[in-house]
């Protein structure tokens, strides 16, 4: 009789035992029932499987010297005498971290966002631990299933979005090692809610929050040890092709706190992390990482697996008896990830501020044509005003709030300049025309009167004031915006470059 090979393969877990005689195969799906073929009867087969597991050949890849670096796969078997997967281990911390794929849409009518993430989470169950293993198969590990194929039920925390409209989980992965590491995988398609607080909008700077509960006695902190997070134990690691379009992200808030949904004034915070991914931009767009080819290099490397993440931000208010509160009834651990993210403001400058100050900067262009042309400065005045208003519509399509935001702001003034300067015509005209009924003899230009000293006003003709009033126009109306211009980014840019350069 040959040797018998006992194998586990990625996702599709194969157990087989081959003989000169006749051959055995089981073989189960992750999540599905046991598939059994053989020419001879299956308690044959489980006879086997024990032999296989006795003799410790169990072990994912085949011995000897073509076996893969991969870790070697198998089964858990029999769980434990009296184990209790309802009731958590005796060290109920559970590390937590996220990996995100996509940070999608937001929507500033709906107060919402999208993001898809693997959440990755470890702890320690003392009672999987195996000490005979431990050190003959460290690197081994094992899926939670016996050795008929049936899933064996392990305590795993409960985690419940509180702050989602709408989750989608799947791709869910859970396996552990001999020292009693359990580690589970689960992608997340999560629709959350975002208080957006639009005033500096859009140069706004926005900060949305991901929360999690975890039930069945665990207590969550981030920071993960597992192949995405490195020994840094990242709480917050970013696939470069994830970038959004409508924001950047430029840091991340990992907090963790004890929460109860039966008494008030019990929260308090125990773990606090900060992630500052300011930099990852400019280290990655031009890396072109979503292509095959690059997906290798050590470039593509770090910024698909994107992580910068230190201890702290935030004061520690829990102690030991507060952190023991969440062990009561009614009381829980939670965790949040806020993230801060600044919106991308050069198509603003394009499709809005751009188009409106070239509208404003061409209705001073009338200061210059003859007054007496009415037709000329009317018509160049109309049109600057209703181009203005046709700007102004674009509002339409931004977030409706209840307060002025910044962009309300611009718009108000641009079309105020430009009205202006419309009224400005239509005294210079009401000028030109008291002159014309007068019929006196005036200087035609009102250079030529500027060697003769400055008239007062009471003294001057019609025309000559109508004149006046062009030439201070030309002054006045730019330097008045400009002025507004740099009060206006000065006051609502501060905080935005702040967060862009990473101070804040």
């Amino acid at each position: 009789m040959r040797q018998a090979v006992c194998k586990i393969e990625s996702c599709n877990y194969r157990l087989k035992y081959e003989s000169s005689d006749a051959c055995l195969v089981l073989s189960f799906k992750y999540g599905h029932t046991m598939a059994s073929r053989a020419s001879f009867p299956w308690v044959f087969g489980l006879f086997l499987s024990v032999v296989c597991l006795a003799s410790g050949e169990l072990n994912g890849t085949t011995p000897g010297p073509n076996s893969s670096s991969y870790p070697e796969q198998t089964i858990y078997g029999a769980l434990p005498w009296g184990y209790n997967p309802s009731a958590a281990p005796d060290d109920p911390t559970v590390n937590c971290g996220i990996y995100i794929l996509d940070l999608g849409q937001f929507s500033e009518r709906l107060m919402k966002y999208e993001i898809e993430f693997y959440l990755h989470c470890d702890w320690v169950d003392e009672r999987l631990a195996k000490a005979s293993l431990m050190q003959q198969r460290a690197d081994q590990i094992w899926f939670p299933y016996d050795y008929l194929g049936q899933p064996l039920a392990v305590w795993s925390p409960d985690v419940v979005f509180g702050q989602a409209k709408d989750v989608e989980s799947f791709e869910e992965i859970l396996y552990g090692r001999w020292d009693g590491t359990v580690t589970l995988f689960r992608r997340y398609q999560v629709t959350s809610k975002c208080q957006m607080a639009l005033g500096s909008y859009p140069m706004d700077v926005q900060k949305c929050a991901l929360g999690l509960d975890m039930y069945r006695g665990a207590r969550i902190l981030w920071g993960p040890k597992t192949e995405w997070f490195d020994e840094s134990k990242h709480p917050v690691v970013v696939r470069s092709s994830g970038i959004n379009a409508q924001f950047q992200l430029v840091k991340a808030h990992a907090f963790s706190y004890v929460n109860s949904y039966v008494e008030r004034g019990i929260s308090c915070l125990y773990a606090a992390s900060t992630c500052d991914f300011t930099s990852m931009e400019d280290e990655c767009l031009s890396q072109d990482c979503i292509s095959a080819d690059r997906q290798g290099t050590a470039q593509c490397e770090k910024c698909n697996f994107y992580g910068n993440c230190t201890s702290g931000g935030a004061d520690i208010t829990c102690d030991a008896e507060g952190l023991a509160q969440a062990s009561r009834f009614g009381s829980l651990t939670s965790g949040q990830v806020r993230f801060a993210l600044i919106r991308r403001i050069n198509f603003h400058f394009i499709q809005t501020y751009g188009p409106t100050l070239t509208t404003v900067v061409m209705s001073w262009t009338s200061f210059w044509v003859n007054p007496e042309v009415v037709t000329a400065r009317v018509s160049l005045n109309v049109v600057t005003v209703l181009t203005m208003l046709t700007q102004t519509r674009k509002v339409e399509s931004f977030p409706e709030v209840s307060y002025v935001r910044a962009i309300d702001v611009w718009l108000f003034a641009c079309q105020w300049f430009v009205f202006v300067s419309l009224i400005e015509y239509g005294v210079v005209h009401y000028y030109i025309r008291s002159d014309s009924k007068t019929k006196v003899t005036v200087v035609s230009d009102f250079s030529q009167t500027k060697g003769r000293g400055i008239r007062r006003w009471k003294t001057l003709t019609p025309k000559e004031k109508a004149l006046r009033l062009d030439h201070a126009a030309r002054v006045w109306f730019p330097m008045c915006f400009v002025l507004f211009m740099i009060g206006y980014f000065a006051y609502y840019l501060i905080d935005w470059i702040k967060y862009a350069n990473g101070t804040i």
